[in-house]
């Protein structure tokens, strides 16, 4: 889905008297004409909020009844108990299994910084979330993880969607035999085609076929986002910006640890 049609999503959802709708239109098809009374709503007022769940994909309208779209319905109603929480961005969170941890690790170890490990901590969990939406994501469409993540390097790539196996190898830290596999997996289902490299005569390119575009459009157009998405879309925008860029500031200074460590860093992420 492009940041567009994410923005309308969660502006839908956003919306109280868009959720009830969503909540009463899920429980049967019926006409604008009774959705508005069963929802205590005039004709013009229903206008607004109808058109913006159209345009999210959240009811569609066939022959002028409407119904829920059926993929959407459960991501409904996980977003909008997400959204029903207090969102305050200055109260602090309720103290979890990891603030306990972390109290346990400060009276052992008292010379090292309890919030750097309650961090380390936190990111395996959330890593955990990341890799667990990835691999149902792929799973969907008969794939496995590795080969969500080549199609992704492709199409990010931009048009013509092409990259060479060394390119791809280095961007999913895979062996040269493990990205072959990759690519032969994926020829095989008409994902992704080899073509001649036009500047190297003994090169070739991997390239993302129509039917892979078509296939990363849908998966995402039917709303395939992974818990963490969905949770960072929660935060207010100006938390969700900050955090974002002190996980690059971290993960750069992890790079450079790995680096002076002799270690290979991290994957460049899903480009």
């Amino acid at each position: 889905m492009a940041q567009d049609d994410t923005g309308k999503l969660f502006g839908a959802l956003a919306d109280a008297t868009c959720r009830r709708l969503v909540e009463i239109v899920a429980k049967r098809p019926m006409s604008p004409a009774t959705l508005a009374e069963a929802a205590g709503l005039r004709a013009a007022e229903l206008k607004r909020p109808l058109a913006a769940l159209l345009r999210a994909g959240l009811i569609r309208s066939t022959d002028g009844v409407l119904s829920c779209v059926p993929q959407a319905v459960a991501r409904f109603h996980a977003f909008a108990a997400a959204l029903s929480r207090p969102s305050d961005g200055e109260r602090a969170a309720p103290p979890d299994a990891v603030d306990a941890n972390a109290t346990a690790w400060a009276r052992e170890w008292p010379a090292y910084p309890a919030d750097a490990y309650a961090i380390g901590q936190r990111l395996l969990r959330l890593a955990w979330h990341v890799e667990r939406a990835l691999k149902d994501a792929a799973a969907s469409a008969e794939l496995v993880a590795v080969d969500l993540l080549l199609l992704d390097a492709l199409i990010l790539s931009g048009a013509p969607w092409t990259r060479t196996p060394t390119q791809l190898q280095a961007a999913l830290l895979l062996t040269k035999g493990g990205i072959t596999k990759c690519i032969s997996r994926l020829e095989a289902q008409g994902l992704v085609e080899r073509r001649p490299d036009p500047t190297d005569g003994r090169g070739v390119l991997v390239a993302a076929t129509p039917r892979a575009r078509k296939l990363i459009r849908t998966m995402v157009a039917e709303f395939q986002f992974g818990t963490d998405f969905v949770a960072s879309m929660q935060m207010p925008a100006d938390r969700r910006a900050q955090l974002a860029a002190l996980l690059r500031e971290m993960l750069a200074l992890a790079d450079a640890e790995a680096l002076r460590r002799g270690t290979p860093a991290g994957p460049a992420g899903l480009a």
